[in-house]
């Protein structure tokens, strides 16, 4: 069975058929053999191949990494490079075109199969993160767009249209910012941990590739959490999400939240009142504890305090820390979606968690209150009725 596809650029006659007879015992199919810059374009654009052999030193006055520069920006196939030195300036000026592999001469077959896999193996994962921050981005953008036209709908007078076109644009400036720096530093550490455990392979030792596949899941699920996050926050406005109240223990079911979450150990955790039967929805309660909760331990290296405070009418939750606080100046944004405080721009999160808590609350016929100080902490107060209405 022939394998993938190579072409091969080589101005030294006999070096190329060295190569192609070597490719074709390894069963890759050769798509032929061009000796200078406008021959090998051609052949690339009339058999468009999986690989590209390059020869450094061509003829005419175009070399081969000027070609290679062309062949990437125009069909965006892989160029392992042929030279026979090793030159620092050389091998810079290779890397700007996304250097997948270089071969000194005399090239030694068992270096020369394995560099072409590597290449190989390195498009093909480069292609797949590329469809899927494509996918994730239209993902995005529809949840963007349908921000949008909640928001046009609200505002139906000329004035009122202004300022949510001017609002819209913030927004949408907010959700890029947020979007491209909190997929880019997981997608690189996803890409970097795959390289490396594909270079290393089987002479990988065992701790470092388990480091290496837990920084891919660590990155996986931060990615994960600001997608779920958005479409929650879209779920709740477009009326996906209503009240389901049903009939529960308060303490006991406040006491397996806190149980699971992590690290529970950092919450300092009080339950003031009795242990009586509240009428409300489990899942958003979960989702305000939760976030709430999750905010505070993120922004703060001390324990924290979560008290739940119950009466006949009402339950108020209470979370505190002694964490970074929250400039004045963005207080008044803190519950807009994508909006994230100046002073946390080295901690990972899409400013969503604030928005879907005011929601849920809302749904509920609750309030919710924010007391920060900077440098000092912050205190955030949902107050709920106990019977919630269906």
């Amino acid at each position: 069975m022939v394998g993938e596809k190579i072409a091969i650029v080589e101005d030294e006659g006999v070096v190329a058929l060295s190569l192609r007879s070597r490719l074709e015992a390894a069963n890759y199919s050769v798509t032929g053999i061009a000796d200078s810059a406008h021959s090998a374009l051609s052949l690339v654009a009339n058999t468009t191949p999986d690989l590209v052999l390059m020869d450094v030193g061509l003829k005419g006055e175009q070399n081969g990494i000027e070609i290679a520069h062309t062949i990437r920006d125009r069909w965006q196939i892989p160029v392992i490079f042929l030279t026979g030195y090793s030159d620092p300036e050389w091998i810079h000026s290779a890397q700007q075109t996304d250097l997948f592999g270089y071969l000194i001469k005399p090239i030694d077959p068992i270096e020369l199969q394995s560099a072409i896999q590597i290449a190989l193996q390195k498009h093909h994962h480069q292609q797949h993160l590329e469809q899927q921050i494509k996918k994730q981005s239209q993902e995005l953008a529809v949840i963007q767009a349908r921000l949008h036209h909640e928001i046009a709908e609200r505002q139906r007078t000329e004035s009122q249209i202004d300022q949510t076109l001017e609002e819209l644009h913030e927004l949408k400036s907010r959700f890029v910012t947020t979007a491209s720096h909190e997929f880019r530093t997981p997608l690189s550490i996803i890409l970097t941990s795959t390289e490396l455990l594909e270079r290393m392979g089987a002479d990988c030792p065992e701790d470092r590739r388990s480091r290496y596949f837990q920084k891919i899941r660590d990155a996986v699920r931060s990615m994960t959490t600001i997608l779920t996050n958005a479409l929650t926050l879209r779920r709740i406005g477009e009326d996906e999400i209503t009240p389901q109240p049903n009939s529960f223990d308060l303490h006991r079911f406040c006491t397996s939240l806190v149980s699971d979450l992590q690290p529970h150990d950092r919450i300092q955790f009080q339950f003031l009142g009795n242990d009586q039967q509240v009428n409300l929805d489990p899942e958003l309660l979960s989702l305000i504890v939760n976030h709430l909760v999750s905010n505070a331990l993120k922004f703060s290296k001390q324990s924290i305090d979560l008290e739940i405070h119950s009466d006949r009418r009402r339950i108020l939750i209470m979370v505190s820390d002694r964490g970074l606080g929250i400039p004045e100046e963005d207080l008044p944004m803190i519950f807009e979606p994508f909006h994230r405080a100046k002073n946390v721009d080295t901690i990972s999160g899409g400013g969503l968690g604030l928005s879907i808590v005011k929601q849920c609350v809302e749904l509920q016929n609750g309030t919710i209150a924010v007391q920060s100080e900077l440098g000092q902490g912050t205190i955030v107060r949902v107050e709920l009725p106990i019977n919630a209405r269906s």
